[in-house]
């Protein structure tokens, strides 16, 4: 029986068919890989262009839309890739809003606060894609920035001592010439009053007998025309006040004295409530500072919200004035509305921190960046005593930082107590400004405005798109 194997046919011929097509096959996988990881790289790079523009140029925005637009242009073709260069031709930017609960940008706001930065690239090639009849592409990306939205407490010091320097207690700091120009000042704007024969300039009385003094002055049947105070009591206060015996006014009569006295000895809005709108020193520049920093926050950031906690309030601890709010011209009022010593000589700044931190803690938002502005011109002395005072305030700025609220603080005048805002912002990770007093009123109030506006234009910046 003869037995062979059967004949195996040859498929070498098929084999060298079957691997050819994969090789193309698979060349053009590689090909389409090749080229899609290219279009990936240039809009990448795109987005980064369009991310640094949109950042830059929201961050400019407080400086007006062509300053906006200068740096929007100038940081995006920072992005570039040297051998895919960008113009200007390629960056177009859109002004807008970013509605945070629709997440969308909507352009053409009368007040923008985002911007929406474009990047397109120039025709790309292909290295594959040629075969295939595709020459090159072209791409783009888009990204918007805007600012978190803000939510400032105002913690203010509306103590006994933010009438001081329209006092002539403050003639070792500033000039005394100048004092008694915004003492004339204020006598005018509490309409210039007359009393019996009383005259600007004080006269001399050497007489301590009440009875004298007020016959001299022909205020004998003239009634006090405020609620507090008196004419006796006001007699009193020229015969035995140390600083008007050191500027050389003992015992001297008159209306620069007597709004001296006003302001020492009856201060508050109960005792005399014109002095709210008088130009008191340096509640008066405090009070300008923060209408600055309004007027910046409604032309650059409407979306901020700002409330009022003032120290010292009538039962000795701090009031909420303002809860957090849009309305600027209600915190303005606010702010105008209170005179030095308004409810309280004394200087609770624990409790005014401690009012403010309550206040956002219940009524922020919670996408806002929340922060307390701190501002005193004096020493803690209430609750109890100084020391006290001061342990209160750096328990509450821990308290504070434990929650993840900064304080900026701000010590205004030579009488502020520097080290003590300084810890506080040290501790709460926020920043102190010292507003040094200067030779006039005028010094520190420029300079506690140019404060208030780097509050104001200290934004944090967030790509939302």
């Amino acid at each position: 029986m003869n037995c062979s194997r059967p004949v195996r046919p040859n498929r070498r011929g098929a084999t060298l068919v079957l691997v050819a097509l994969l090789i193309v096959f698979i060349i053009g996988i590689c090909a389409f890989a090749i080229d899609l990881g290219y279009i990936m790289l240039v809009r990448t790079e795109l987005q980064n262009a369009a991310d640094s523009g949109a950042l830059a140029g929201a961050g400019a925005m407080v400086q007006g839309q062509d300053a906006a637009e200068e740096e929007a242009v100038i940081f995006a073709l920072l992005n570039d890739a040297p051998d895919r260069p960008l113009s200007a031709d390629n960056v177009a930017l859109e002004f807008g809003e970013w509605d945070r609960e629709l997440r969308s940008f909507s352009g053409g706001a009368l007040q923008p606060s985002a911007l929406m930065v474009t990047v397109s690239s120039t025709t790309q090639p292909f290295f594959f894609g040629r075969v295939f009849g595709n020459q090159g592409f072209t791409t783009q990306a888009s990204a918007v920035a805007t600012f978190q939205p803000r939510d400032i407490m105002l913690v203010l010091d509306y103590s006994g001592s933010m009438c001081f320097d329209s006092q002539l207690r403050a003639i070792d700091r500033l000039d005394q010439s100048a004092i008694e120009a915004n003492m004339k000042e204020i006598y005018q704007e509490l309409g210039s009053p007359t009393f019996g024969k009383m005259q600007w300039k004080p006269v001399y009385i050497a007489s301590g007998t009440n009875s004298t003094v007020k016959s001299t002055l022909g205020l004998t049947k003239v009634a006090y025309p405020y609620p507090g105070g008196s004419w006796d009591d006001f007699i009193d206060y020229v015969q035995d006040d140390n600083y008007l015996t050191k500027a050389g006014y003992h015992k001297k009569y008159g209306y620069l004295t007597w709004i001296n006295y006003l302001q020492a000895e009856q201060g508050s809005y109960d005792d005399t409530p014109a002095l709210v709108n008088t130009s008191e020193q340096p509640v008066t520049a405090l009070k300008d500072a923060t209408d600055v920093l309004l007027d910046e926050l409604d032309e650059n950031s409407p979306d901020d919200r700002v409330g009022v906690a003032i120290y010292t309030a009538a039962d000795g601890t701090a009031i909420l004035e303002n809860e957090l709010t849009h309305d600027y011209d209600d915190v303005s009022e606010v702010v105008r509305g209170r005179q030095a010593g308004h409810y309280d000589p004394y200087t609770n700044i624990y409790d005014g921190l401690r009012v403010g931190r309550e206040d956002l803690e219940e009524n922020a938002r919670p996408g806002a960046k929340k922060i307390l502005v701190l501002m005193t011109d004096g020493q803690a002395n209430k609750p109890t005593s100084t020391s006290i005072a001061k342990k209160k305030l750096l328990a509450e700025a821990q308290v504070c930082a434990d929650k993840g609220l900064p304080v900026i603080t701000i010590a205004l005048g030579a009488l502020a107590d520097t080290d003590l805002m300084q810890e506080v912002a040290d501790i709460t990770g926020g920043t102190f400004f010292e507003v040094p007093g200067g030779s006039s009123v005028n010094d520190y109030e420029e300079a506690l405005i140019e404060v208030f506006r780097q509050i104001a234009a200290d934004r944090s910046l967030q790509l939302v798109q």
